[in-house]
């Protein structure tokens, strides 16, 4: 069974290094990882975004269910590449699992960065707009698609010390994920894509 290992991961300097230690830690489990660096794009590639795209859609195409790191990158919430493919492998069908490295809701998060206002009896966010209080990890579009599954968002209770290289609630989801994928039916993990 192949998993595909979505996340910002890919932009960190170790990046390899993290790819290697997740995909180990996939194997050790019966599972096969597949990291989207190992979707090498030739140098002088005429368009190599458009080769990264179309490499990573393979990818996940190839992949049995996804894993999404919605580790809070650059923001308030998930990476926007592991978002959509996150949605992608939900339209094609496929089961996803997800972690994040980062404690507490979406709410908390928009507060704190945006702030506060008194608007008279109310407190509002200071940008006038609403943000979800469903007391999820991320967006409810997120976190309900690994809720259809049976699944939930991994998050740990308190900050952790590097939260882009700790793969302590990685653990956790791979092993939400492979006891799921071990338990569908034969005919199902080996249907034709």
């Amino acid at each position: 069974m192949k998993v595909y290992l979505a996340g910002p991961d890919v932009f960190l300097a170790d990046a390899r290094a993290i790819g290697e230690a997740k995909t180990a830690r996939c194997a050790a489990l019966g599972l096969e990882g597949l990291f989207p660096l190992a979707n090498e794009v030739a140098a002088g590639h005429p368009a190599p975004s458009r080769a990264i795209f179309e490499g990573n859609l393979a990818m996940l195409r190839r992949a049995d269910a996804v894993l999404a790191n919605l580790t809070p990158f650059r923001g308030v919430s998930a990476d926007p590449g592991t978002a959509f493919e996150l949605g992608f492998a939900v339209a094609m069908g496929k089961p996803v699992a997800a972690y994040s490295n980062v404690p507490g809701d979406l709410k908390a998060r928009v507060q704190s960065e945006i702030g506060l206002v008194q608007v008279g009896a109310e407190l509002m966010l200071a940008d006038g707009m609403a943000v979800e209080d469903f007391g999820l990890a991320d967006n409810l579009m997120l976190s309900e698609a690994v809720a259809a599954g049976g699944l939930e968002v991994v998050r740990p209770l308190y900050p952790l010390a590097d939260p882009w290289r700790d793969l302590g609630a990685f653990d956790a989801a791979l092993a939400q994920l492979a006891a799921l994928l071990a338990a569908r039916p034969a005919r199902v993990r080996s249907a034709p894509r």
